[in-house]
């Protein structure tokens, strides 16, 4: 059966994004400050917005030869620039291509994401000028410009640029507007997404649908978590925020615990908190969080990977008891489901199917439509705007969408009839374990038993291919809590003691336990794939610490026979 969304349905785009962000939005004064820098107090109005962005597209298109559905890189740290540019390539009628900035970026990444997407252009700042020139001559010279520094970009003599436009939803829907990247951490190769304006224009809409009834736009701040370059951020702070007419505040480094003082001084309301920058925060004591006036937070979200509700009730506690609401998405698809109203959300729902949004659940074995309840891969589609695909890579598309529009999320959950979605876990983070064929276990079921243990500040389980067996073993890899971090040893003897009584049969943790200091990353991604190449680097490492376990097992065993000895001979 189909699972249709409930809420009130879209219409088909007939523009492009620029003309929909400044023509749809809310009525507010063009004089609305709606960026402003942290550090530097530089500020953005909506009027500078506009007429910057159409200057800078008049430089795309006059300097550099921009044409329609060229694509044009981003490789800059955030500051007021940046949705200048976003927002300036988008006028030009070309094709935003963004870099997210991670400390992990290497200029390989940037090569590889640049002749993915056949890049024309590579955009920069100060901060990033130096990566850029470097990937600049690894591609035959591509050109690199910084509008930071041009005096004559956005000078009187600049005149914006009028030249592109959208007015029908065939255009719409075949105008290429971003190049956005997988994130590659479920077992494939990454690809490069394609999203057409139709699609970006329908996501926006049903996102702004979305938004807590508490929001005021007049009064609410909002925070830039981490890099405009992830495209959920840019979504959120460079889309939402300009149709509502909330102001944004800009970092020059991403949100975490140890930069926690922006939320008082700023009076941030949302907080957009992926699971890494929940973990930081999560971790910080009642003591340091009541250090910082929180009281303005009123909304926070979270996207990217199923969130432990022990992390999730940590960070709502540290910020104002604000809900963490989940938004259930992916690159292809953008939007599918939000948390809406979070307290009234079933417990373990990713959210409702959001406004335009139809769904299916199908049986993994026989492909089979499914009901409500009823586990199942999840399909998706929108109604007002089809999915376009991958670019360059046709194999991919066949695999992944069907000729129906279908989206092939690889989610394995259920839909109930309230169109609440429940994701149980990646298709390919399902476990087989078991015996003859072999049965599917939830490593998120796993995750949530393990920690409940003390010691556990986060955990993550995957099945570790054993090629001997033919088998994947569970294996938890662990973060331990500040107050075990000493005891390293002590602390994986608790563990497996508990997962000799807590997790037996088909859920017993073949593959053990893996204590380590931090998640790899892929964006704001946790790469497992790294993980599992992880346990063969500490095979070695585990074994001695299991040694130093059962030592000190025996000798607490030892001490416990001495004292009973003295306490009888007394």
């Amino acid at each position: 059966m189909r699972f249709i969304s409930k809420l009130a349905g879209v219409t088909r785009p007939r523009s492009d994004v620029f003309t929909y962000l400044f023509e749809s939005r809310r009525s507010y004064p063009a004089d609305r400050v709606l960026y402003r820098e942290d550090k530097s107090k530089a500020t953005l109005t909506l009027a500078e917005l506009e007429h910057k962005s159409r200057q800078f597209a008049t430089v795309l298109v006059e300097r550099f030869n921009i044409q329609v559905m060229d694509p044009v890189a981003v490789l800059a740290s955030d500051s007021i620039y940046y949705p200048i540019v976003y927002l300036g390539i988008l006028a030009a009628g070309a094709t935003v291509q963004l870099i997210p900035l991670q400390k992990e970026l290497a200029v390989q990444d940037v090569v590889a994401r640049m002749k993915a997407a056949g890049s024309k252009i590579l955009i920069t700042n100060a901060a990033m000028q130096d990566m850029a020139n470097e990937a600049s001559q690894l591609l035959s010279g591509i050109p690199v410009y910084d509008p930071s520094k041009d005096e004559t970009a956005f000078s009187d003599g600049t005149l914006e640029f009028c030249g592109f436009s959208i007015s029908d939803h065939s255009s719409a829907e075949s105008t290429v507007g971003f190049l956005n990247r997988t994130s590659g951490s479920t077992g494939g190769k990454m690809k490069t997404v394609i999203t057409t304006h139709s699609h970006f224009i329908a996501t926006l809409d049903a996102t702004v649908r979305t938004v807590p009834q508490n929001t005021d736009p007049d009064q609410d701040v909002w925070l830039s978590t981490l890099s405009l370059g992830f495209f959920i951020n840019a979504k959120l702070n460079i889309g939402l925020n300009i149709l509502l007419g909330i102001p944004v505040v800009l970092m020059n480094e991403p949100f975490h615990a140890a930069n926690f003082d922006i939320i008082g001084r700023h009076r941030i309301s949302f907080l957009f908190i992926p699971p890494p920058v929940a973990i930081s925060i999560a971790g910080m004591s009642a003591a340091e969080a009541r250090k910082v006036d929180v009281s303005s937070v009123k909304w926070l979200l979270s996207a990217g990977a199923a969130m432990h509700e022990g992390v999730s009730k940590a960070v709502s506690k540290n910020l104002n008891d604000a809900h963490l609401d989940l938004e259930w998405g992916t690159s292809e698809t953008l939007l599918i489901a939000m948390q809406m109203d979070g307290h009234s959300s079933p417990p373990g729902s990713a959210g409702r199917l959001v406004n335009g949004i139809e769904a299916m659940v199908v049986d993994t074995y026989t492909g089979e439509p499914v009901g409500p309840g009823i586990d199942g891969e999840i399909l998706v589609r929108n109604s007002a705007a089809r999915f376009a695909g991958y670019k360059g890579d046709q194999a991919a598309n066949q695999s992944t969408f069907d000729g129906d529009g279908w989206f092939h999320s690889g989610d394995y959950g259920s839909i109930d009839d309230n169109n609440n979605v429940f994701i149980k876990d990646r298709m390919k983070e399902l476990i087989r374990v078991g015996s003859g064929y072999g049965v599917h276990i939830s490593a998120v079921e796993l995750e949530s038993a393990i920690f409940e243990h003390p010691a556990v500040a986060e955990v993550i389980v995957t099945g570790v291919p054993n090629p001997r067996i033919g088998l994947d073993l569970p294996t938890a890899f662990v973060i331990l809590s500040l107050e075990w971090q000493s005891r390293r040893a002590e602390a994986l003897l608790s563990l497996q003691q508990w997962a000799q009584k807590h997790l037996v049969g088909l859920q017993t943790l073949t593959g053990g336990f893996v204590i380590v200091d931090k998640f790899p990353l892929i964006g704001f991604k946790i790469n497992r794939r790294a993980l599992k190449a992880l346990v063969t680097a500490t095979k070695t490492m585990e074994q001695t610490t299991l040694e130093q376990a059962r030592a000190l097992e025996q000798n607490t065993q030892m001490l416990d026979a001495e004292r009973s000895s003295l306490t009888t001979a007394v």
